[in-house]
């Protein structure tokens, strides 16, 4: 997961993921039960020297994710892969602010978090490769080409659906964190929308992925206003 959300947005890492993660236990001791309860938990403890970072996620999650074969974001482990992809998201994206002196935000994080399980779950598809080739002659490429298309936005409406319509948050309105993690997934719903529109549609993976490179290197303020206005 780490090395697919570096190569989609061109970056490069100096530590593994597999390095700060923790256990059930180890995670409860540092922040409570409530770090178990949400089964996902990145951990930063900040001092005159630096962080330290620690990510847990709830291991049946990395089984169901690790156990299985083919797409990750089927029906079958759609959750787990949403739960481990939020987890690494906030440690590449934390990391990846940290190396350019960038401060980072609680909303920003889970605003990133939301546009990465989409961006990952769209491109997961075997028909990212051929959409991408752009290349071929004959009606007959071009039929197969402009399913894949048909395929592709049916997908991307799916994703949406599910990870912006349908989510289930444990915290409810009116808390911090609620209306944080609402707040995430009403930008990264319009975000998501904006993507498909513009490029799912007529099938240029090659624009999406700079327009999703852009928008992973604005910091602050100015991710949440982009978002916002679907831009």
């Amino acid at each position: 997961m780490q090395r697919g959300l570096e190569s989609l947005y061109d970056v490069a890492l100096a530590h593994d993921v597999e390095d700060f993660i923790v256990d059930a236990e180890e995670a409860r001791e540092a922040v409570g039960d409530e770090a178990v309860a949400r089964r996902e938990v990145l951990l930063v403890r900040e001092d005159s020297d630096g962080f330290a970072v620690g990510l847990y996620v709830d291991a049946d999650a990395v089984r169901a994710m690790r156990a299985g074969q083919g797409d990750v974001w089927s029906d079958e482990r759609f959750d787990a892969a949403c739960l481990v992809t939020e987890g690494v998201s906030h440690f590449v994206y934390l990391l990846f602010r940290a190396a350019s002196a960038g401060d980072v935000s609680a909303l920003e994080l889970e605003l990133q978090a939301e546009v990465d399980k989409y961006a990952t779950g769209l491109l997961a598809t075997d028909d990212t490769g051929a959409l991408l080739a752009g290349n071929g002659a004959g009606v007959v490429r071009a039929r197969e080409r402009a399913q894949r298309r048909r395929d592709l936005v049916a997908r991307s409406r799916a994703l949406r659906r599910r990870l912006f319509d349908e989510a289930q948050l444990l915290d409810g309105p009116g808390t911090e964190e609620g209306d944080r993690y609402r707040a995430a997934i009403r930008l990264a719903s319009r975000f998501a929308r904006h993507l498909e529109e513009t490029y799912v549609e007529r099938g240029d993976l090659v624009a999406l992925s700079r327009a999703l490179r852009r928008f992973y290197r604005l910091g602050g303020q100015a991710k949440i206003t982009a978002s916002g206005r679907g831009i």
